[in-house]
């Protein structure tokens, strides 16, 4: 990509004009640094959607699988009714080798919550070459960027949701649903429509060597995400509790290309949507070898506007960098030239845990929230918590023991490597033992 390869070019005048002690420097030169970045940015962002205007439509089908261990097709869909606390989350991600990681949780007020029985652990076998499909659950793409398909028929664990792994199944309940997604807004490229003053503040915080715009470039050639929000109808029938209608408004967000979760380090994901009709995501993540406080989202406004978010005050150190999560959260951005003030408060009954099992080292928390824009628009939406190396390597073994039928030590210090029980497809898998 000719831009991009120009961040090199740049990088190099720059070490070069200001000598490799000051450009390298934490912080040195942040104002021509912001500047050269946000223009370069704002050329390569003009480029991308004239690209991207002509590009073929999302395929129907999952993509093939780039031949790299960290490949990824991800889809993930939320949903959130406006009249009681009723909510789904479901994911799925094939990975190679006939992995797949997979995410369901749900909650039909009246009734209680419920999460799949393999949480907080998240793989299982990948079942369809043609869907996303794994654990019971099954995505199915209708038709281009309009409608979707979510289904589920199995066994889930009523809540409360748990927080650690257990032995014990817990109380295993029949249920079954079908939701039929359609969209609402249009697609958000963050390759293409992100605002690049957001990526030009946080490159500029960090020493400018050749290595690192290389690294930067690595990072946005390989990895894609776009979103879309959208509203879900169908209904869930629970033993015991007969037939549900259901009516959910939400996002589907899809990632494919690669995806290493060792690159990440830590990052907060903001979802909500809003009763006047804005839509809003906020990230804040930590990627240590690029930058330490990216903050990159967009806002959906009421007449079906999209604008990538400028600027925001959103900071890690801040948001429960010592793993505790508290009950209230506050951040402001701009978008679009406008102002929003954003304040949620989390529901502790309903944060849902997952183990990141591809680096056997992270845990993702799914807290669902209460929100309120500029103090006085009601919505709805979750804070997605992640954290790497949280766990212990006595602790992981244990879990690993539990789950699969081979676990042996390997010849690296702080490896184990692992088959899956009844998982012929899966080859086996090695997690590292890391310290930060």
């Amino acid at each position: 990509m000719p831009v991009l390869a120009a961040l090199v070019v740049v990088a190099a005048a720059l070490v070069a004009l200001l000598g490799a002690r000051r450009a390298g420097g934490p912080g040195a030169w942040v104002p021509l640094k912001r500047w050269a970045l946000g223009c370069l940015l704002l050329l390569h962002g003009v480029w991308r959607q004239r690209a991207a205007g002509g590009a073929p439509a999302e395929p129907r089908r999952p993509r093939l699988l780039r031949p790299d261990p960290h490949a990824l097709d991800s889809v993930y869909f939320t949903g959130f009714a406006e009249t009681n606390k009723t909510f789904v989350i479901a994911r799925l991600a094939k990975r190679p080798n006939g992995a797949c990681e997979m995410w369901l949780f749900l909650r039909v007020d009246g009734i209680g919550e419920f999460e799949h029985p393999q949480h907080p652990n998240m793989m299982v076998r990948d079942e369809s070459e043609e869907i996303w499909s794994g654990g019971g659950l099954t995505i199915e793409y209708l038709e281009p960027q309009r409608h979707w398909r979510i289904s589920f028929d199995g066994l889930l664990r009523k809540g409360p949701y748990r927080q650690q792994w257990s032995e014990e199944e817990g109380e295993l309940v029949p249920v079954k649903f079908s939701l039929h997604w359609e969209n609402i807004t249009e697609v958000f490229n963050f390759n293409v429509n992100s605002h690049p003053g957001t990526f030009a503040r946080a490159f500029a915080q960090e020493p400018w060597t050749i290595e690192f715009f290389q690294r930067v470039k690595k990072q946005r050639e390989q990895h894609f995400r776009h979103e879309q929000w959208g509203q879900s109808a169908g209904e869930i029938e629970i033993e015991n509790h007969g037939k549900t209608e259901l009516s959910l408004k939400g996002v589907r967000s899809h990632s494919y290309g690669i995806r290493d979760w060792s690159e990440i380090y830590r990052y907060v994901m903001t979802l909500a949507r809003f009763e006047d009709g804005t839509a809003a995501h906020l990230t804040v993540i930590n990627m240590p070898a690029t930058t330490a406080n990216l903050t990159v989202g967009y806002v959906f406004f009421p007449d079906g506007r999209k604008a990538g978010i400028e600027w925001s005050n959103a900071s890690l150190a801040e948001m429960a960098e010592d793993g505790v999560i508290k009950d209230e959260y506050g951040v402001s951005f701009t978008a679009g030239g406008k102002h929003f003030d954003v304040s949620a408060a989390l529901d502790k009954q309903a944060c849902p845990v997952v183990y990141n099992g591809l680096t056997g080292s992270g845990v993702f928390h799914e807290c669902i929230a209460d929100f309120q824009l500029n103090g006085l628009t009601q919505g709805w939406g979750l804070i997605e918590f992640y954290y790497r190396n949280i766990w212990s390597f006595e602790s992981l073994f244990k879990v690993l023991v539990t789950h699969c039928a081979s676990v042996s030590l390997g010849k690296e210090e702080g490896m184990v490597h692992v088959i899956h029980r009844g998982e012929q497809n899966v080859k086996t898998q090695s997690w590292h033992e890391k310290s930060r």
